[in-house]
C-alpha cells in the first residue's frame, strides 16, 4: 500500500494480473477483488494494463468513486509513467497527438487513424539512455485512450520493451511500462495528493547506472 485513508487507498500494482475480472481469464481472480479482500471494500476508479505496474487508485466509497471519477474525465488528475522503450529517441521532449482508434485491426490493437480515430495526446519526456538498442521515457498522458501510451510510442517508432503485440522487443517478458506518479485531488477537503510508486523488483538492475551504464538526460 502506497497511501491510504478514510476515502481512497492507493497501491501499488504488481505484473501479470488484471485490475477487474478477465472473461479470457476465467480462473484468475483479480487485483480488485485481491485488494478488497486485503483491505475491504474498495471501488475501481481507473485501469492499468494486466502487464503494467504501479500507482493504482481505489475509492472506499461508491460516493467517492464517482467524485473521482469526474476528476479523471475533466483532466484534474495527473499520470505519470515510465517506459523501457526498444530504441532511442531523437527528442528530448515531445508531444503526440495522433487520433487513435480502439480495437483498430484484428489483433484488436489501438492504432492510430487519423480519419476515424479519437483525440489523444501524451507527452513525452527522454529520461535515460541505456544503449542504442534501449531508453527510459517519461510518458504523460492527457487523454485517456486504452493502450494511449503502448500505441503513440509505437506509432513514433519506439514500441516498449517487451511489447510484442505492438512490434516491441521480445528482450523483456512483458511489456515495460510503470504508472510512476499519479496526483489527484482529495475528494474530501480537494487538496492534490501526490503518490509515487517504486519501481518493480525486476526493473532495478535496468535502472541502476552503475550496471546499466546509463546517461541521464538534462
Amino acid at each position: 500500500m502506497l497511501f491510504a485513508d478514510e476515502q481512497v487507498v492507493v497501491v501499488n500494482k504488481p505484473p501479470g494480473v488484471s485490475v477487474v475480472f478477465d472473461r479470457h481469464r476465467r480462473q484468475e481472480a483479480s487485483f480488485w477483488q485481491e485488494v478488497w479482500e486485503q483491505l475491504g471494500p474498495v471501488f475501481v476508479v481507473h485501469r492499468l494494463d494486466r502487464d503494467t505496474t504501479g500507482t493504482l487508485l481505489f475509492a472506499r466509497t461508491s460516493e467517492t468513486q464517482k467524485v473521482l471519477s469526474q476528476a479523471f474525465s475533466k483532466h484534474r488528475v495527473r499520470k505519470v509513467y515510465h517506459a523501457v522503450v526498444s530504441g532511442v529517441p531523437s527528442w528530448e521532449h515531445m508531444t503526440v497527438e495522433h487520433p487513435l482508434r480502439e480495437n483498430g485491426d484484428r489483433l484488436h490493437r489501438t492504432v492510430v487513424d487519423w480519419e476515424r480515430g479519437k483525440p489523444a495526446r501524451t507527452e513525452l519526456r527522454l529520461l535515460r539512455v541505456f544503449s542504442p538498442e534501449k531508453a527510459l521515457v517519461e510518458a504523460c498522458p492527457v487523454t485517456g485512450r486504452r493502450h494511449q501510451i503502448r500505441a503513440h510510442l509505437a506509432a513514433l517508432g519506439l514500441p516498449l520493451l517487451g511489447d510484442t503485440l505492438y512490434g516491441g522487443n521480445p528482450a523483456a517478458p512483458r511489456p515495460l511500462l510503470h504508472a510512476r506518479l499519479l496526483v489527484f485531488p482529495h475528494p474530501w477537503h480537494g487538496h492534490f495528493v501526490e503518490v509515487e510508486a517504486p519501481y518493480p523488483e525486476d526493473w532495478e538492475s535496468l535502472l541502476n547506472p552503475a550496471t546499466a551504464g546509463a546517461a541521464t538526460q538534462q
